[in-house]
């Protein structure tokens, strides 16, 4: 009878520590998930900043193109629809800068940007 609680405890005690341990290891997983679209959106945002704020006439097509590759980054990894939303602007209207340049002010479209990415980085 002893030898049968005995079991039976044993048993019960292995089965809470392994269902505490795929619990813990779930929940880890999803932490460090969270953790890592973090810090990489944190240093893309960092980049995208670094190429807008270094944008001039002589290397428009090249900071296009960059600009393009890392708000696509940053579209993947965020839900934020206002954001999306606010990158695909700006990369579309940084495309048809050379068309509409005299109606652009390309100084102030690129402090509503960096705003913006500040204000979601506050919220992150």
């Amino acid at each position: 009878m002893t030898a049968a609680i005995a079991g039976n405890a044993i048993v019960g005690s292995v089965a809470t520590k392994l269902f505490d341990s795929l619990v813990t290891s779930k929940f880890t997983q999803k932490s460090e998930k969270k953790k890592w679209i973090r810090e990489k959106t944190l240093n893309l945002f960092s980049e995208l900043s670094s190429e807008v704020l270094s944008i001039e006439c002589d290397n428009l097509k090249e900071k296009q193109k960059k600009v393009r590759e890392i708000t696509s980054k940053i579209i993947l990894l965020i839900d934020d629809k206002d954001l999306k939303t606010n990158l695909e602007n700006y990369s579309f209207i940084l495309n048809e800068f050379e068309c509409y340049k005299n109606d652009i002010n390309l100084e102030v479209l690129n402090d509503e940007l960096i705003n913006t990415l500040k204000t979601h980085m506050k919220r992150m």
